[in-house]
Parts: C-alpha cells; structure tokens; sequence
C-alpha cells in the first residue's frame, strides 16, 4: 500500500518536470500505458468480448478527458493545489451516492463533507500568494475533479459485470483513442521528445499503472478502512514531493487547512468504510493518473 501511494505522489510532480505540455504528455502517457495493459492481457490470457468494450468506452471517454484536466492542472499551478482540489472526489461520490445508488449518507457525513470543502477553499486562498499558484490551474483541477468522479461512478456501474484487468484494458485503449485525434488537433508537439523525458515517461507510466495493480493485490492483505485512509495520504506526500522536488513552497495557512481537510475526509471514509459503503473496487479506483 505504502508503495503506490509514495509512487503516486512523486509521480505528479514528473509532470512539470519533463517538457511536455498537458495535452502531449497525457497522449504517450496512454499510448505507453496501453501496451502496459496488452501485455497483461496476454500473460492472463484474458479477451476482451464486444459487450464489455461497449459498456466500457464511456468510462474510457472521461478517463482520457479527466487526464487532460489533471495535467494542465499540474502544468498551471501548485501540485499541491491539484491534490487538494482532487481528494475531494470520495467525499464528492458519497454525497452524490444517495441519489444515484440508493445509498443513504447521515447528516454528520454531510457536515464533514462541507467542513473538507470549506478547508479545501482556505488552502486555495492560502496559496494566492506562492509563485506557482494559478486560478486557471485550480479550474482545470475543479474540471477534472468533477470528470473522475463522473468515471467513478460509471465505473462502479460497469464493474459489477466486469472483470477489473478486462475494465481497466478496455478504458485504456479507449482513452487512448479519444487522446490521440485531440492531441493532434491540439498544435501541441508530439515528437522531439528527448530521451530523459522518454525516461521520465516510463518511470510515470510504472508508478500509476504498477500503482494500481500494487493496490489491487493490497486488498486481500489489508483492511478497507487502513487502505482508503493511506490513499489520502497522497495529497500531503505529493505536497512534499513538490516542496523538495520542484520548491514548491507550502505557507501556513496551507498546511494548517490541508491538514484540516485531510483530517476531515478520514473521518468521511472511516464512516462510510465502517458502515460497508465503500467497497474494495471503489476504493482501488482512487488517484487520477
């Protein structure tokens, strides 16, 4: 568990690292990433029948669209920004689940919610002052915030009849196929790319797709609770990560409403994992990248 999360979160800061923009970087990012989940797909000798690449396509739409948002996010202002802005998403799907699944959520889980929220805008207001702070990065990460959590639930949806290696090849090769006419409509470049960003790549692609399958197999080996709690931690580790990485500097008003605000969605997740809400396969699709 430990080693996704810490992948995860020095892996957001290798997009402001390599010189690529948003667009280009999300487009090798899921070419290579699909090779990644073909190569999978043989050594499980698993296929791939056309009712589930049919069910499984929207999920590939919003995953490609939320990666374009998540990057240009990264590219336009702080990481830590982004990673604040994006924890909010199992708060966000546990207040939207009564609606759309049935599931009933208290009015203490809504009041933590809102105080998660309330922190959320401190730590923007807070980050008014650093260099690298952006209101268009923040709105790029609001989008991409609300696009993860509309393919989170058309996942959870899918999933029910889906096997997890056939879901997420499926959502690959589609986002792929989505990013690839936008990056080249974009005037974005996608060659001359230079061999220590093809490296970067790479180690990018290991971190968020190894993370994934390092976190599925996790499941079976620790409690649900203990594994939604260690995927927030990723926000404050990316933090760091940008601190030392990139000098990203972190006032105190950040730290003390990010704090905050991770404090209070444990407290979401702790209720609602204790109270079977949240499921396994909800919590491994945690992490946009």
């Amino acid at each position: 568990m430990l080693l996704p999360v810490a992948g995860w979160s020095f892996s957001n800061t290798i997009v402001k690292i390599v010189h690529l923009q948003p667009v280009a970087f999300a487009f090798w990012r899921l070419w290579l990433a699909t090779g990644v989940m073909l190569i999978v797909l043989a050594l499980a000798r698993r296929r791939i029948p056309w009712e589930i690449v049919w069910t499984s396509a929207p999920g590939g739409v919003l995953f490609a669209l939320n990666l374009i948002f998540f990057f240009s996010a990264l590219k336009h202002t702080s990481v830590a920004d982004v990673l604040v802005i994006s924890a909010l998403q199992p708060a966000l799907t546990l207040l939207a689940a009564g609606r759309v699944f049935g599931e009933r959520v208290s009015r203490a889980e809504v009041l933590w919610i809102l105080a998660s929220v309330a922190g959320v805008a401190v730590f923007v207001l807070g980050s008014r002052d650093t260099p690298s702070w952006s209101i268009v990065g923040d709105l790029f990460a609001v989008a991409s915030l609300l696009l993860f959590t509309a393919y989170f639930f058309v996942s959870k949806r899918v999933r029910q009849r889906t096997g997890s290696i056939e879901y997420m090849a499926t959502v690959t090769v589609v986002a792929t196929l989505v990013i690839t006419p936008v990056a080249l409509l974009s005037g974005q470049p996608l060659g001359g790319v230079r061999i220590q960003d093809w490296m970067w790549l790479l180690l990018f692609v290991a971190a968020a797709q190894g993370g994934h399958l390092l976190l599925a197999w996790a499941h079976a080996q620790v409690d649900l609770t203990v594994t939604s709690l260690l995927i927030l931690a990723e926000t404050p580790l990316s933090a760091v990560a940008a601190l030392v990485v990139l000098g990203e500097p972190l006032t105190a008003v950040m730290v003390a409403s990010g704090v905050a605000t991770i404090a209070c969605l444990g407290v979401v997740v702790y209720r609602a994992t204790r109270s079977g809400r949240l499921t396994d396969e909800e919590a491994a699709e945690a992490g946009p990248a």
